[in-house]
């Protein structure tokens, strides 16, 4: 599967493979293998933590639920989890405003601009059926260029892990 199928997928579905908002970081792992450590949200506490695959940065709840994941396209090479496998799928980037908006259309999916209270050079499409964001820059006189993609929840049942689990890897 190549990142620019990947990334329209994952506007319409949330969810890239096993990862997606409200899934658990052990299950996700079961099926990826351990994700890279990019460091705490905040520096006082452990949780909210940031994990990767690739360029698919995970922001994981201390119940170890993901939160919310954006997906780094603005680099100029874009990695990606390969649903199904422990590979990544790699792709040269930025992407255009026309490519992604071609590959979305090209597998149904319904996308609209944000128009409320968008920063000076940047573009923004929300898919109507997830609420999944692309966000784009735009210099004068160049075709918009892909920043980001994102999906978040903003609650979900937190049970936080029980003292006397066993160690999962990720910190308790």
């Amino acid at each position: 599967m190549n990142v620019l199928r990947t990334l329209a997928e994952f506007g319409s579905t949330a969810a890239i493979g096993p990862v997606h908002c409200g899934a658990k970081l052990n299950d996700i792992a079961a099926t990826l293998g351990p994700p890279w450590d990019i460091g705490r949200v905040s520096k006082r506490r452990r949780w909210p933590h940031l994990f990767s695959y690739g360029d698919a940065e995970l922001c994981v709840c201390r119940c170890r639920r993901v939160t919310m994941i954006s997906v780094q396209t603005w680099r100029n090479t874009i990695e990606l989890p390969v649903p199904g496998s422990k590979s990544l799928a790699v792709s040269a980037g930025p992407l255009t405003h026309a490519q992604v908006t071609a590959e979305l259309n090209s597998i149904g999916c319904r996308f609209s601009p944000v128009t409320l209270h968008q920063p000076p050079r940047q573009l923004a499409l929300q898919v109507e059926s997830t609420g999944a964001t692309f966000t784009f820059r735009t210099e004068s006189g160049s075709e918009a260029l892909l920043d980001s993609v994102g999906h978040w929840i903003t609650a979900h049942e937190c049970t936080p892990l029980e003292a006397s689990a066993p160690d999962d890897g990720f910190g308790t």
